[in-house]
């Protein structure tokens, strides 16, 4: 990477002559009959109602919104065509755009690259199991300051001047090491959480990297962590190597599932083919609880009769009871003339596509004592979860949720169950969960034929068996 051209938005914006305003936490680009809109915090951008994953985040200096020059000019190549119905190529001549040959006026750049004033970019974390514990190795580009402040349990890094790069991962050890990742400005910060004896930290050049060295770690939740030797050492590092290291299985603490069949009393869900969702959602959560408590596994229902919950009330009792984990059940539905089947498995996180977009927005819809929200309202919370969503990107929960979704689709596919797909949206209904989560999608209404087997008490008992044994296997890592 030799470096990122950062430009402003406003600039280029008033140089195509579209208004720009920055609008409800988002920044609104606004054409005659659609718009552009970018997600301070998500990397991530939607234009007529799309969501198109970005490379990075917006970055905020004094005021002004800047972002790099490539996608800048892609995102207004998208948002002509879709508002004038033409296709424009543009590109840059110095700090002019261009716009099928005709050039407009200059307009304002800062760069990530080596030099006086300019951004650094923090590429990646490689992570390695070494003799005395585990390794993670920041590999940034570009001059940076990092800071460090560290706790009990806790070791902070930041990159001041930096930029994060959407391809850093989360930890691959979540038990022993937790990592979070976030974006304010022009600073990067990185949250280590751990248990460990002894961390150490230092810093290399050609290339440069930060190396943070956990001493003997143990695993988080088996009890409260407790001061730690935290110094700067001499930098000194050896390539990264795989080695063996036994991690036990959380403690004796017995495991509490908690399932949540979606909708319920005045709200039933999706209706087709002369079925109610939220009654096969309660139906199928009754019989996974009965399945799970067979197997001796703790497992409670959020509602266990038809009647109404708020999505944020949901995830309440599962954070009260301090749960393992949460799984919400629903069934699926798609307008006239469209068609799918099989099993959808979600993990709240940025959207897989447009139909996982869809899903999450329909999912989102609260009752009012009125009716339904207002699409303008339930738009409002999933950009408002989207945000939320920059933040959290790279949080453990979200990585344990995804192995979670990947061993339940796994058994799924054991059980000979139509699985149809892992996917990722914004559903409000997952947001406030402190444990690993899950919605489960379980057939589409609308297929007749799969709505006839939602309806069949043995298809219902082979779905919580499949989800159930999923749900164990995962708790028995």
């Amino acid at each position: 990477m030799n470096g990122i051209m950062y430009v402003l938005l406003r600039d280029v914006a008033e140089l195509l002559d579209f208004p720009i305003k920055e609008k409800g936490g988002t920044i609104v680009v606004s054409g005659q009959k659609t718009s552009l809109q970018f997600i301070p915090g998500a990397a991530a951008a939607i234009v007529q109602g799309q969501i198109v994953a970005l490379p990075y985040r917006l970055l905020k200096e004094n005021g002004r919104w800047w972002f790099d020059s490539g996608t800048t000019l892609k995102l207004f190549e998208k948002l002509i065509e879709a508002d004038q119905g033409v296709k424009k190529v543009l590109s840059w001549k110095k700090l002019h755009v261009v716009s099928e040959g005709k050039e407009c006026k200059e307009t304002s750049s800062i760069k990530a690259s080596k030099g006086k004033g300019a951004l650094s970019v923090v590429k990646s974390v490689r992570w390695g199991l070494k003799d005395f514990g585990i390794r993670a190795v920041v590999d940034y580009e570009g001059p940076s300051e990092v800071g460090v402040v560290s706790g009990a349990g806790r070791l902070g890094l930041m990159f001041k001047k930096a930029m994060a790069s959407s391809n850093i991962g989360s930890s691959p050890y979540p038990e022993m090491i937790r990592l979070a990742v976030s974006q304010f400005g022009d600073r990067v910060e990185f949250t280590f959480v751990h248990r460990a004896e002894k961390v150490e930290h230092f810093n290399l050049e050609n290339p440069s990297r930060y190396v943070v060295d956990f001493y003997n770690p143990k695993p988080i939740n088996e009890e409260a962590p407790k001061r730690v030797e935290v110094k700067h050492k001499e930098p000194e590092e050896k390539p990264l190597e795989s080695k063996a290291v036994y991690i036990p299985k959380g403690g004796s603490k017995q495991r509490l599932v908690i399932v949540d069949p979606g909708h319920g009393g005045k709200d039933p869900g999706a209706t087709a083919n002369g079925i109610r969702e939220k009654d096969i959602n309660l139906k199928v959560g009754k019989l996974l609880v009965q399945y799970l408590r067979s197997k001796g596994v703790a497992a409670e229902l959020t509602r266990r009769g038809d009647y109404y919950l708020k999505l944020s009330e949901r995830t309440a009792i599962a954070n009260k009871k301090k749960a393992s984990v949460f799984v919400s059940l629903h069934c699926n539905a798609l307008p006239k003339g469209r068609h799918a089947k099989g099993v959808e498995i979600y993990i709240m996180a940025l959207p897989s596509d447009k139909d996982a977009m869809q899903l999450a927005k329909i999912e989102n819809r609260e009752l009012l004592d009125g009716g339904l929200e207002s699409s303008e309202t339930v738009d409002k919370k999933t950009k408002m979860l989207l945000q939320i969503l920059g933040d959290m990107q790279q949080n453990a929960k979200i990585q344990e949720s995804t192995k979670f979704a990947e061993v339940l689709f796994s058994r799924g596919k054991s059980s000979r169950l139509y699985m149809r797909r892992v996917a990722q949206a914004p559903f409000a209904v997952l947001r406030g969960a402190a444990m690993p989560a899950v919605l489960i999608e379980m057939g589409y209404l609308t297929e007749r034929e799969e709505a006839l087997k939602l309806k069949n008490p043995s298809y219902q008992k082979k779905l919580a068996t499949a989800i159930g044994s999923g749900i164990i296997a995962f708790l028995g890592r």
